[in-house]
């Protein structure tokens, strides 16, 4: 398969990511996980076999609240990741994202860079992704392309702008809309890393999507990695802006919303699923502390993580007296100093 200059965009944006997260070099930006403690509940009252971790969402059942989110696709290489972590997707019984698929509605040979994703797991649910500019014809093609139970439309100003080729073109609201009415599977409005505002939220009452992913900052932050590619352009710097999963959450509670979340940026433990799931998330997913695990370790170490992670979450549920999703969402918290800094202000601004 011939490699274009997108191909080749494909495989530095997987490069520089893993470097971000191998070399422990992603900015803190805003409230992090630590930031929320869990109270001591020393009378569970329950049994680990009583904890049903399991969640519902995208109108289906899944065993686990977390999946392995969207990341790659396009290249040689990046098809050669999409076919292993789809296997591992399999073996896990876990859900799987695939990365943004424009690139095959332009070069039809690499539309099997992703497909290897359903050719790898007959039966497994898959999401497919694009961009929240593309058309409805764009979309089913992108579902089609892997047989998908569900589409993520992704919204990345920042990195679009960061991007010396990115688009500089951003209505997109209307758009959303007719692919939310139209689409064959259900729609996930997702951001890339950059959170949502409790303005954002507001937006998106009247879309009703399937579900919205939060996409908060402390994961891979693609303004960084676009940043780094523009080698020679480096005063338009975002590498801190956005806000945290932690604070995107909390955003949508301020604005009471009712659409079913999707907590995804920086969680690299069941500690982090926990946390989200208590914040008002019904499914989190994990990106880039999981494709490090595979590139460093091979399948048999990400399996292994996963595994660890399915036999914590039943025992993190009964250290909290939680037996489902629901219960720990009604479980007490501590909020750093500076996370209630930010709630009190925020919840000012979701007033206006």
């Amino acid at each position: 398969m011939n490699e274009s200059r997108q191909s080749h965009r494909k495989d530095e944006h997987l490069s520089l990511g893993i470097n971000l997260w191998r070399q422990n070099q992603r900015l803190q930006v805003g409230a992090t996980y630590d930031d929320v403690r869990w109270l001591p509940n020393t009378f569970p009252e329950m049994t680990v076999s009583e904890a049903n971790v399991g969640t519902t969402i995208l109108n289906q059942s899944f065993n686990w609240p977390f999946y392995i989110e969207a990341m790659t696709g396009g290249s040689n290489m990046t098809g050669r990741i999409n076919g292993q972590l789809a296997s591992v997707a399999k073996r896990t019984n876990l859900a799987m994202a695939v990365g943004s698929q424009s690139i095959a509605l332009k070069e039809p040979d690499k539309a099997e860079t992703f497909s290897v994703a359903r050719k790898n797991n007959s039966d497994g649910f898959l999401i497919a992704n694009l961009g929240a500019n593309h058309p409805i014809a764009d979309v089913r093609e992108a579902i089609d392309m892997i047989d998908a139970n569900a589409i993520a439309m992704h919204v990345n100003v920042a990195q679009e702008l960061v991007m010396s080729e990115g688009d500089r073109d951003f209505y997109w609201l209307d758009n959303l809309a007719t692919i939310i009415a139209k689409s064959p599977v259900p729609v996930i409005i997702k951001e890339v890393g950059f959170g949502m505002s409790p303005h954002a939220f507001k937006q998106l009452k009247q879309l009703e999507p399937a579900a919205i992913n939060v996409g908060g900052a402390n994961g891979t932050n693609f303004a960084m990695i676009e940043r780094r590619r523009n080698r020679n352009n480096t005063s338009f710097n975002l590498d801190s802006y956005g806000l945290s999963t932690v604070e995107s959450l909390l955003s949508a509670t301020f604005t009471k919303n009712t659409h079913p979340l999707i907590a995804t940026g920086g969680i690299s433990s069941a500690n982090d699923i926990v946390t989200s799931l208590m914040l008002g998330a019904n499914m989190t997913s994990s990106a880039g502390f999981l494709l490090e695990t595979l590139m460093t370790g091979g399948q048999s170490a990400l399996i292994e993580l996963i595994h660890q992670w399915q036999s914590d979450l039943p025992r993190l549920f009964t250290l909290l007296g939680a037996k489902n999703i629901t219960d720990l969402q009604h479980k007490e918290r501590l909020y750093s100093s500076e996370l209630q800094n930010f709630i009190s202000q925020q919840q000012k601004n979701a007033n206006l």
